[in-house]
């Protein structure tokens, strides 16, 4: 039997391989098509996503744990932590203080009798509220006990933190201050005027000094190297031994890495560490934003996550009037 025949087109009765493979070509064809200009941004997006958070790894741990260990001070505790409960207290002279709002009677009545030309009413529209607990330092033989009393709960935790082996030693125990014939705190100061002037603003009083600016750097004494900390603004001096410690415990310097920000006027490892956290910040941001957009891709997602959303944003909300309640009602 010929094809003419049949009436079957030639290209139906071709062999099942060569079928397979012009559709196998025409899968690749299409899948080497080039992607959108906007599957292209989203591809970049995710990638920022990504690898922005493999790099910058090691800063999100380190403000995570040590954003915990700030808010709670046993947490990897270099000290020993011991607990005294309210019940063993109960006799002691602590029973004697009283609630914040009875305390808070005893203030208004004291101003009242200090100030005798005032009427001070105690309002309802804030109750009285410690702010923190009541502390102490005591000496210890190897150490220091710093001693918590909840003034609410009537109960205390003590910190024992054993003596720092990296304290500095002095190296010129008798040298603390000096005095310099130029001395660049006094040209600065009497520079202020001049700035005022440059940047078009006037001055309604004379400079004070703000903030501590101080000058660093490495000595031999008697041949053995020493560290000397000037500070500008009293003449003050710090000359110690120079043993490459850093003066603090591990603990110390994980929270210190959490809390060190600002630029100083010359490049060093303080300046470089100010730059990534910008771009720890400017990392936040994106993983916020770039966040947004990959949810909004996943179109099953989008209901739960706009719930997830009102929730964040109410709880933010709240948090931040509490907050700012918080602070207008208390002098820190």
């Amino acid at each position: 039997m010929s094809l003419e025949s049949t009436g079957t087109p030639p290209e139906v009765l071709k062999p099942l391989s060569s079928q397979a493979d012009v559709a196998e070509a025409t899968v690749h064809h299409k899948s080497r098509r080039p992607r959108s200009a906007r599957s292209r941004v989203l591809m970049l997006l995710r990638r920022i996503h990504l690898y922005a958070g493999l790099f910058l790894l090691p800063w999100v741990f380190l403000y995570g744990i040590t954003g915990a260990m700030y808010n709670h001070q046993g947490l990897f505790s270099e000290a020993s932590i011991s607990y005294v409960h309210s019940e063993q207290l109960a006799s002691s002279p602590l029973a004697k203080v009283g609630t914040a709002n009875e305390l808070a009677q005893a203030v208004v009545a004291a101003l009242a009798q200090a100030a005798p030309q005032h009427t001070i009413l105690l309002t309802d529209d804030h109750r009285p509220e410690f702010t923190n607990d009541i502390s102490f330092e005591v000496e210890a033989t190897n150490g220091k006990h710093h001693v918590h009393i909840d003034p609410v709960q009537k109960r205390a935790w003590v910190a024992t933190h054993a003596t720092n082996s990296e304290t500095p030693q002095p190296a010129l125990k008798d040298v603390n201050h000096i005095s310099l014939e130029s001395d660049p705190h006094i040209w600065a100061m009497q520079s202020v005027d001049q700035i005022l002037s440059e940047a078009g603003l006037v001055a309604a009083g004379k400079p004070r000094a703000l903030g501590w600016s101080k000058l660093n750097f490495l000595v031999e004494i008697n041949g053995q190297p020493a560290r000397v900390t000037y500070v500008l603004r009293d003449g003050h001096v710090d000359v110690t031994h120079y043993t490459q410690q850093d003066g603090m415990t591990p603990r110390q310097f994980f929270l210190r890495m959490h809390t060190t920000h600002g630029q100083p006027p010359q490049w060093n490892g303080r300046r470089f560490w100010s730059l990534l956290v910008d771009a720890m910040a400017i990392a936040m941001v994106s993983w916020g934003t770039t966040g947004l957009v990959m949810w909004w891709q996943i179109k099953r997602t989008r209901l739960i996550g706009a719930l997830v959303i009102a929730a964040s944003l109410a709880t933010a909300a709240t948090l931040y009037f509490s907050l700012h309640h918080f602070y207008a009602t208390t002098l820190l």
